[in-house]
């Protein structure tokens, strides 16, 4: 990662410093207390309203970028609290529409020839506009109605740069130990620069749009949108265009109850499906992003960019932990946890199986139908918290499509329980990961594995024997404890490099003010050495402020 500040980026740099400033840091404070005792940084109004939404702000006042950035922080429960969850999820990805021209200009660009040659009407009133791209209504030579997704121009610069001021901010509050302990700081970079990335190439979400639309081709009631491949560039998607009525904006009473139920169940079903049998799902199938098509009242689900993907063995042991927590069964929860999910070991084993005895005790004499899936992640995503748990990103982002699966059907059938279709999808992939073919292929995996190690271990032996004999082994061990000894000696090294240049620059300056009071030149150095070492002073006491 970049060891300084980007500052051929000053002008960005510096509003992205003021936004921050201004509405006092949120989510660093409890490790900088120093910002707390400098609450006249902070406007009046972001006094008023609570963190979680003054980082809302920021990232609404700061853009494309950190609105994106915020929407996926959104689905990480394993890290921020619930209350951050929540309030992000209101970041809504809309902005004003870019003017025609500016659209006509990428159009030609990507397609080489005047607009008039690719499509036969193209409407200069855009259909949506978010912070990335914006839609149009079109028509193809054939006829064929389309919709036209254009990235806006200067899109992709802006975020490549705000990525590499990022990149170097996470970097220097790492260094400083600003953020919290235990949040992968450059993991989270990384995750954010692909999903950014990724939502700047149309050509992903086109293949994205045709592996669905193949996923979905005999799933009745569900439709994914044709995609027109000849007519998409990275910066142009071109799809069919489909009319709907989104189900933020449903009137679910127009319905009949036996509509909305069959609706419910067959929303999450199709998530279902998309999590556990084809293992590629739609990373955020909000309300929003689902279309409600009449007469024939189909869902239409919209914008591919950002996808899941869980390969077959993790979902086999997402779908035992599933089963384990509907069972309330805490040590195989734990086991599962351990053995096969968490990317570094439990701290406690005990700790973490006592604490979720007693959150599975709440709802052991609660029928599932009384059960709120969205309740048992929060408790669960509390508890990792807690116990520091790490895990792929991709399974927070997969609960957190179940949460919003179950919502969606809330919102169509307020009676509506997923646990019943929940339980019976889990159940059917168990099955069918016993069927007799699936059965043979394992075995055959297991035995190609078994031959390359009786292959490779005489071979393994020998090299392991002649290092032990030479005396090449080296066993390498992590310790939290050792990293934090790590932390605390480089604080300790900073200060005492701080302190040494101050007492240097303090006596060097005040032997040169009295020794050469007269000369004009050496004065000025004199004095520049005392202003130096205010600064270096100052800089002393924010760094051992920050961390008592």
């Amino acid at each position: 990662m970049l060891h300084r500040l980007p500052f051929r980026h000053t002008r960005r740099l510096r509003r992205i410093l003021t936004t921050f400033s201004r509405y006092g840091f949120p989510l660093l404070s409890r490790r900088f207390p120093l910002l707390e005792r400098l609450g006249f940084l902070v406007s009046r109004e972001a006094l008023k309203h609570p963190p979680q939404e003054n980082l809302r702000r920021i990232f609404e006042e700061l853009g494309p970028t950190f609105i994106k950035i915020g929407q996926i922080l959104s689905t990480r429960l394993d890290l921020l609290p619930e209350e951050y969850c929540r309030e992000l999820r209101k970041l809504q990805d809309q902005a004003p529409p870019v003017a025609f021209p500016d659209i006509r200009r990428v159009l030609e660009e990507e397609f080489r020839v005047p607009l008039e040659k690719v499509f036969r009407f193209f409407d200069p009133e855009p259909l949506a506009s978010a912070s990335i791209a914006q839609v149009h209504r079109a028509e193809l030579p054939d006829g064929t109605r389309v919709a036209v997704k254009v990235q806006k121009p200067e899109t992709e610069q802006t975020i490549l740069e705000d990525l590499e001021i990022l990149e170097s901010l996470l970097h220097l509050a790492d260094r400083m130990h600003v953020l919290e302990e235990g949040i992968p700081v450059e993991e989270l970079f990384l995750e954010f620069r692909k999903h950014l990335l990724r939502e700047l190439d149309f050509l992903a979400e086109a293949q994205n749009m045709r592996r669905f639309r193949e996923n979905f081709a005999h799933f009745p009631g569900v439709t994914i949108p044709r995609v027109f491949p000849s007519y998409c560039t990275k910066r142009v998607l071109v799809s069919e265009l489909i009319e709907g009525i989104p189900l933020t904006h449903l009137d679910t009473q127009a319905l009949q109850e036996e509509e909305r139920k069959a609706l419910a169940e067959r929303g999450v079903e199709a998530i279902l499906k998309m999590v556990f049998e084809d293992g590629f799902f739609h990373a955020d199938p909000h309300p929003g992003n689902i279309l409600l098509r009449l007469p024939e009242q189909d869902l239409v689900f919209l914008d591919f960019g950002t996808v899941g993907v869980v390969d077959r063995k993790t979902r086999e042991t997402m779908v035992r932990l599933l089963l384990a927590l509907l069972e309330k069964d805490t040590e195989r929860v734990v086991e599962l946890l351990e053995e096969e999910l968490l990317l570094a070991p439990l701290s406690s084993p005990l700790a973490l199986r006592l604490d979720l005895s007693e959150v599975l005790e709440r709802y052991i004499a609660l029928n599932l139908k009384e059960i709120r899936l969205e309740s048992v992640v929060h408790e669960f995503f509390y508890l990792a918290r807690k116990h520091r748990l790490r895990f792929p990103s991709h399974l927070a982002i997969l609960l957190r499509a179940l949460v919003v699966a179950e919502g969606t059907g809330l919102l169509l059938d307020p009676a509506f329980n997923v646990f019943p279709q929940l339980e019976g999808a889990l159940r059917r992939f168990l099955l069918e990961s016993m069927r007799p073919e699936e059965v043979l292929r394992r075995l055959e995996e297991y035995v190609l594995d078994w031959k390359d190690l009786l292959e490779n271990l005489p071979h393994r032996l020998d090299q392991l024997l002649t290092h032990a004999l030479s005396g090449r082994i080296r066993l390498q061990a992590e310790s939290q404890d050792f990293r934090e000894m790590n932390r605390r000696i480089e604080r300790m090294s900073t200060r005492l490099s701080l302190s040494v240049i101050l007492g240097s620059l303090l006596v060097g300056s005040s032997l040169i003010y009295t020794n050469y009071p007269y000369s004009r030149v050496l004065g000025i150095l004199g004095i520049l050495g005392f202003a130096a070492a205010a600064f270096l002073g100052v800089l002393l006491v924010v760094e051992m402020l920050s961390h008592r």
